[in-house]
């Protein structure tokens, strides 16, 4: 390098260093999932990267829990600890009784990304319940992503609804807590990230979660057996929930771009999801896993329950839940189902740019200028 450009470097180098970083706001993002998950790697991390090369903000980054927990996230974030984090909606009844009846329509979206896109739409659009719900918390939400279709991780091999009877099950959500129940095993409520210790100490015998988590949660080093059985997507979620107070200081630019992102957060977490799934299977048996397709008979028995399901979904939401008109909302929620079927369907499942082009025309695009504020 000659002198000249060696003088035009340090020179660029000292007004970079001068200039941009007493501008930009900090931001506290809080994960309570580790660095090699799907919503960390697919999701966080990018989301990171372009909010920064906004030059509006640095982000202070915890993840693994290392700020907030899982279920003390809730509470963190609307208090100001940290202005942005993950919720997983199924972990606060109580709070979100709506995001209760979203989660019970797992077992009927025919993908992940349908599954993001009817939550994310269904919230953001069609259920100011859901968004007083938020407010009520002082957060705002902004979007989901969703899980590739669950299965069965085990200690034991699972070949027929039979083995189900009597193991002891960690489920995600009320859905799989009347499926469990259905098929005779034990329901247990703990947060995703206690699965490994869980199974690993025999309090769990299984944990119904995508073959990604054998990777991610480590599973694979306890559970040696996944059971290939669809078992539906777990989608409500809040991705990238904001304490109400910090974004309200935000500007419309700011809140536009946060949006956007976190649309793109969204769908680069399910896809990631997807691709994961695909790594970890190739690599099971490496791990000692063994991978069980699922009989006729446990495919056959996971219909009927779905079959039989609806009514369910809708008494459970207004007894359990409390939520008002429950019936109208899960017809709202089926239509939007059908809808993003056939936009997916039309773009196709590959076709990131055109499925996010779609994100944004058809929600995103459609908020206020001052959502949230």
């Amino acid at each position: 390098m000659n002198m000249i450009a060696k003088w035009a470097t340090g020179a660029a180098l000292a007004v970079a260093i001068a200039a941009p970083a007493a501008a930009a706001e900090r931001i506290t993002a809080t994960l309570w999932v580790g660095p090699k998950h799907p919503v960390s790697v697919g999701g966080y991390d990018p989301f990171i990267k372009n909010v920064e090369a906004s030059g509006d903000f640095t982000v202070k980054y915890f993840q693994g829990g290392a700020l907030l927990g899982a279920k003390p996230a809730m509470t963190g974030i609307g208090d100001g600890i940290a202005d942005v984090g993950m919720l997983a909606m199924t972990y606060f009844p109580a709070e979100f009784p709506n995001a209760q009846l979203v989660a019970d329509m797992g077992l009927s979206t025919p993908n992940n990304i349908v599954a993001m896109a009817m939550a994310t739409e269904f919230n953001l659009l069609h259920c100011p319940d859901c968004l007083a719900e938020y407010k009520a918390q002082n957060l705002i939400y902004t979007g989901t992503y969703s899980t590739s279709p669950y299965t069965i991780i085990s200690k034991e091999p699972i070949r027929s609804t039979a083995d189900l009877a009597g193991k002891k099950m960690r489920v995600p959500g009320s859905l799989w807590s009347r499926w469990a129940q259905a098929v005779g095993a034990i329901e247990v409520n703990v947060p995703s990230s206690e699965m490994f210790e869980g199974l690993d100490k025999g309090a769990l015998d299984i944990a119904i979660q995508a073959p990604g988590a054998l990777r991610s949660y480590s599973l694979w080093d306890t559970a040696k057996y996944n059971t290939l059985l669809n078992l539906g997507t777990y989608h409500s979620l809040s991705m990238m929930t904001w304490n109400a107070d910090r974004w309200a200081g935000f500007s419309a630019e700011q809140r536009k771009m946060l949006l956007s992102e976190a649309a793109k957060a969204s769908l680069g977490a399910t896809l990631f999801y997807t691709s994961s799934d695909e790594e970890v299977l190739a690599e099971a048996k490496e791990h000692g896993v063994e991978i069980i397709e699922p009989s006729d008979e446990m495919k056959a028995d996971k219909d009927a329950f779905v079959a039989g399901d609806e009514s369910a979904i809708i008494q459970t939401a207004e007894e359990k839940y409390g939520v008002k008109d429950a019936a109208a909302k899960l017809e709202t929620l089926k239509g939007l189902i059908t809808k993003w079927e056939g936009i997916v369907a039309e773009v196709g499942m590959d076709n990131t740019d055109a499925i996010l082009e779609k994100l944004q025309s058809e929600i995103y695009d459609k908020l206020p200028a001052d959502y949230g504020a």
